[in-house]
């Protein structure tokens, strides 16, 4: 067996994770300029986030038709439907005369990123040999993290120097990049063939469903609960449960979740993005609002262990491709989890130094377990499955995050800033716990299923 991956698997790998790159580092970008919009177009600075909102629901969204889509059809019609749209997307942003053309933009974004992030990770188990495939996940993921650490600096200097519109143009070299590497590169992966149809039905329940969710997620930060979009949010979800479970035709393989070593680790990745992103919100507003950092130094706070964070993430899968998952998810989450603790029990007398340090070895920890999660929880799935499994895994991430932020803001609000803090690290501290059980769990299961082969 060859054991070597290829240049041309390796170009093909970048080019693709360049278009999710260029999706997520608008998203970030875009966060510092919504005072500049608000003023531009008239509107009120709630209604600009949804600048932000409409991108990571488009994006969330579309990641749970690409188990159909890779399977229906070819990478490289994928990838370049990915470009294109992000090419359609960022003109129109660009262009935008007023904010529902600049929404429209984010939308195209959003599904363009959409379908190209689960694709990397497609390609990567689908081309690289087993015993290489925690490092080139690892790599995959670097690229992908590696955006929303320059994408608020890149967004600030822009802003500041060419005005909002250049942040679009100027991204738009990205995708131009990823054409030229991967037309000769990115090809096709040999897949069974799919004779069911795409289950439309399904995939408009689920959407209502991812919808109605984060809607309600975004009024809690009003103290209250919307009913109405609860009511929608269960309704719509236990329809769509049951529409999975009955439907001949092809959606997602709902039956993933009565897999008791996939959802052990289904739910430590989720909990891991739902952590890092809430204390991302949180972290610099402390800084700002506590010990009156300027906006710079809160910003950067995070920069350090993001950075490092990301170039390490490669090296955390050869440390997986050598050692198994046991021993990176283990040591990972136990740098985690008392990180965590150390900052529930010192906010108060936290200083920027210590934050920075600390961020950078919560950051190590994380990037060790989570890399090592997602995986093992893609790589042990059969070949008909990891579609599936990636889907599973990309979704539910992106609507961990988007609940991690607003439960951030959200104790924030209602607590304060050092409370909110307090309380967010001492429910984190919570579920690292829980994440060493599940983590029990999934080799608990393995060594069973492992004895009855």
């Amino acid at each position: 067996m060859n054991e070597r991956v290829s240049l041309k698997d390796m170009l093909s790998i970048m080019a693709v994770a360049l278009v999710s790159f260029s999706g997520i580092m608008a998203e970030t970008a875009m966060n510092v300029t919504f005072p500049v919009l608000a003023e531009e177009f008239h509107t009120a600075l709630n209604d600009i986030q949804w600048v932000t909102t409409a991108y990571l629901l488009a994006v969330t969204v579309m990641m749970t038709t690409s188990a159909y889509l890779v399977k229906r059809y070819s990478s490289r019609s994928l990838w370049l439907a990915s470009i294109f749209i992000f090419i359609l997307g960022t003109l129109i942003c660009g262009l935008a005369p007023n904010v529902a053309f600049l929404l429209l933009g984010r939308i195209l974004e959003g599904i363009a990123a959409g379908i190209a992030m689960p694709l990397i990770f497609n390609i990567v188990v689908a081309t690289v040999p087993y015993t290489k495939v925690g490092t080139w996940m690892g790599l995959a993921a670097m690229v992908i993290s590696l955006a929303p650490s320059f994408g608020p600096t890149y967004g600030g200097a822009l802003v500041d120097t060419l005005g909002w519109r250049s942040i679009f143009f100027i991204l738009l070299l990205a995708p131009l990049t990823s054409l030229l590497v991967g037309w000769k590169t990115v090809g096709e992966i040999k897949r069974p063939s799919l004779n069911k149809s795409f289950d439309l039905l399904a995939f408009v329940l689920l959407a209502i469903c991812l919808t109605a969710s984060l809607l309600l997620v975004n009024q809690l930060e009003n103290g209250a609960v919307n009913w109405t979009w609860l009511s929608v949010a269960l309704i719509t979800l236990i329809a769509f449960i049951w529409r999975g479970l009955t439907s001949v035709q092809s959606f997602l393989n709902l039956r993933l979740f009565t897999k008791v070593k996939f959802v052990s680790l289904l739910i430590p990745i989720a909990l891991y993005m739902f952590i890092m992103l809430g204390l991302n919100l949180i972290i610099p507003t402390y800084l700002q609002t506590f010990l009156h950092t300027s906006s710079f130094w809160a910003g950067f706070s995070l920069l350090p262990g993001t950075l490092l964070g990301a170039f390490l993430t490669p090296l955390f899968g050869r440390f997986y491709d050598f050692k198994g998952p046991k021993l990176p998810l283990y040591l990972g989450n136990t740098i985690f989890t008392l990180v965590v603790l150390g900052i529930a029990i010192w906010s108060r007398h936290l200083s920027l130094i210590p934050i920075i340090g600390l961020y950078i070895i919560f950051i190590i920890g994380r990037n060790m377990a989570y890399t090592s999660a997602q995986t093992a929880a893609i790589a042990d799935e059969d070949e008909l499955e990891k579609a599936d499994a990636t889907a599973i895994v990309q979704t539910l991430q992106m609507f961990m995050g988007a609940l991690g932020t607003t439960v951030g803001a959200l104790l924030q609000a209602k607590s304060g800033v050092v409370n909110g803090l307090q309380h967010f690290t001492w429910l984190a501290v919570i579920l690292a716990i829980l994440i060493f059980a599940l983590i029990t769990g999934y080799f608990f299961e393995k060594i069973a299923l492992d004895n009855n082969h």
